[in-house]
């Protein structure tokens, strides 16, 4: 035993006796068995506390979000959205000359997602990007997201029907946007002339 306790003597110096840890005794742990009356005042105590609740609606944090479930939207739900499509008119837009794909996506009711799927799928769409990667939209790019939503959600073409809709129709393409925009200036025209 003493030659082991040399090999494991690390320091050099001599090796002393083992040192022997006395076991304490082990006290029986006594179960908690809460009294009837002491069961009774808990209940009350749990009824007279304010249970927090939680709110269903969607959260909002500071500026215009948009709550989607999850999935792909019915027609007729994208029906009754067309109404909230806020994108602003060409004087409007060429105030600035950039904007971001958050700022983009509000005015078309869509995810960010879905303006990134259109720029992939649809090659004469491209938005500057910088260093970070993150997108910006310039005014002509959003006339071009214009005429792809009026394919897609309102005439309701495939990703496929509206490429080639818009390789041989450019300028009815053209045509039908500006056609739309103007009526849509005259449509809110109208209602603040009826609200007034």
């Amino acid at each position: 035993m003493a030659e082991q306790l040399q090999q494991l003597n690390l320091f050099g110096g001599t090796p002393s006796e083992p040192v022997h840890i006395k076991r304490t005794k082990q006290v029986k742990s006594v179960a908690y068995k809460p009294t009837p009356k002491a069961i009774e005042q808990e209940v009350k105590e749990l009824e007279i506390a304010e249970m927090p609740t939680v709110s269903r609606a969607p959260m909002h944090f500071g500026r215009d979000t948009i709550s989607h479930k999850r999935g792909r939207k019915s027609f007729a739900s994208m029906d009754g959205e067309m109404e909230k499509l806020r994108v602003p008119t060409a004087e409007v837009l060429s105030k600035k000359l950039y904007y971001p794909i958050g700022e983009v996506a509000v005015w078309f009711n869509a995810n960010t997602s879905l303006i990134r799927y259109w720029e992939k799928e649809f090659k004469q769409l491209q938005p500057r990007k910088t260093r970070k990667g993150d997108r910006l939209f310039r005014a002509q790019d959003i006339e071009f997201l214009k005429q792809i939503y009026y394919l897609l959600r309102e005439k309701k073409y495939s990703i496929e029907g509206a490429k080639t809709y818009l390789k041989n129709n450019k300028e009815k393409a053209n045509k039908d946007i500006a056609l739309i925009d103007s009526l849509n200036n005259i449509k809110n025209f109208l209602v603040s002339l009826k609200d007034s």
